[in-house]
């Protein structure tokens, strides 16, 4: 008997994620095997600082044209969602997290994208999904692409290794309190 693979129903990313997915020309080839969504702040504002050259003529990410033929997904977090984010946070905490970062956790804060594992290589939004007791909620840009058979050497900060250390540190915080308002939890 052989072992069921079970695989993600989507998967939530940061700008650095699909930045560097496209730096590795897996981009592709992962949205054709899973669902993507995207915080719309990503869409309209992060992901847009990225140009690649391809014989010598810049192309650039063009997340609209892929939402607009159905192709990944885009999501909008609420004033009230992102508000309810920021108040578990103290000002200095909050000041680390982009604006990307701090939606798509808003979103798995308020339940919104219950099916999604979020994957960023952003050391305080991995620390961040720890506080908001979403661990189980992430995944590491490099087990993510071994699930989906586009493995590549990446960089530390895109390893299992350093997504388990910042849970690991996100926990200690939720523990001791460090980051977060005091009266929150």
């Amino acid at each position: 008997m052989t072992a069921k693979i079970t695989k993600p129903k989507c998967l939530l990313l940061d700008a650095n994620i699909i930045i560097k997915a496209y730096e590795l020309e897996v981009w592709l080839p992962l949205i054709e095997r899973v669902g993507i969504v995207i915080p719309s702040i990503v869409v309209a504002n992060e992901a847009l600082f990225y140009m690649r050259k391809i014989g010598g003529i810049p192309e650039e990410i063009n997340l609209r044209t892929l939402i607009d033929e159905g192709k990944i997904m885009e999501m909008a977090a609420t004033h009230e969602e992102l508000t309810a984010l920021y108040q578990l946070f103290d000002r200095v905490f909050v000041e680390g997290l982009h604006e990307g970062e701090a939606e798509a956790l808003a979103l798995l804060h308020a339940g919104r994208v219950s099916e999604a594992y979020f994957c960023t290589g952003d050391a305080i939004a991995i620390k961040a999904l720890a506080m908001i007791r979403k661990s189980e909620r992430g995944v590491a840009m490099e087990k993510m692409l071994e699930k989906f058979g586009l493995q590549r050497k990446l960089e530390k900060q895109y390893t299992s290794a350093f997504f388990q250390e910042n849970i690991k540190r996100g926990q200690e915080n939720l523990i001791t309190g460090q980051g977060l308002v005091k009266s929150c939890f």
